[in-house]
């Protein structure tokens, strides 16, 4: 079930920030009388003053087309020399409850994300590109484990791109390249903590921009 109050909530918003910008249109005149007679958030004052402010400020034709619809007390309020009103502070801690602080980033948790992704995105050995998801890494351990105890024997391998095959040196090579990149995904993670620590970097965007290792070996 929708609230009521939350219908008020985009008016005032669209309301004060007009008002910050000290401008004067006919909606805005007409939302400030609505909410004043409605005493809503319990400034009827404010929202009468305020009307009467942006009324006094806008042109002729629009002028006069509020006045025509407002009592004699609320014409009365309009006057061009009259000051913008002061927002009141109830009004604004009313406001600032709709945008509560935004929770923290967990700096060490958005490392670890973005050194899943590089570890585990794969990477590009002479042009071909190598799988290097977790289980991708179980099987290319479990085939350099058979190549060191079979040298003679050729592998069959599948890399993004579909079936190699592979001769014992060329799969040891491979085995040894996602290792190494493994391992630099991880040495990077624990510098990009260090620097957490010690607060040289303090925003997720400098974690991007932290020289993560490349996916393209040679």
């Amino acid at each position: 079930m929708y609230r009521i109050d939350s219908m008020y909530e985009p008016m005032v918003e669209a309301l004060l920030a007009g008002r910050s910008e000290n401008k004067a249109d006919r909606w805005m005149a007409c939302v400030a009388f609505w909410l004043g007679r409605q005493q809503i958030y319990n400034v009827p004052d404010f929202w009468l003053a305020l009307a009467a402010k942006i009324t006094s400020g806008l042109d002729a034709a629009d002028r006069e087309a509020i006045l025509d619809q407002l009592s004699n007390k609320e014409a009365a309020l309009v006057n061009p020399a009259e000051d913008w009103p002061e927002t009141p502070g109830s009004l604004l801690a009313v406001v600032a409850s709709w945008s509560p602080e935004p929770v923290p980033v967990d700096l060490y948790a958005y490392a670890a994300t973005k050194r899943y992704a590089i570890e585990t995105g794969g990477i590009v050995i002479d042009g071909m590109r190598v799988m290097t998801d977790r289980a991708s890494q179980s099987l290319i351990t479990g085939a350099y484990n058979y190549v060191q105890a079979n040298s003679d024997v050729l592998v069959k391998f599948k890399t993004a791109a579909g079936f190699v095959e592979l001769t014992a040196a060329q799969m040891t090579a491979i085995a040894n390249m996602v290792g190494a990149h493994v391992q630099a995904s991880f040495a990077a993670e624990g510098e990009v903590n260090k620097q957490i620590i010690a607060g040289t970097i303090t925003t997720i965007a400098e974690i991007d921009a932290y020289a993560w290792p490349s996916r393209a070996m040679a």
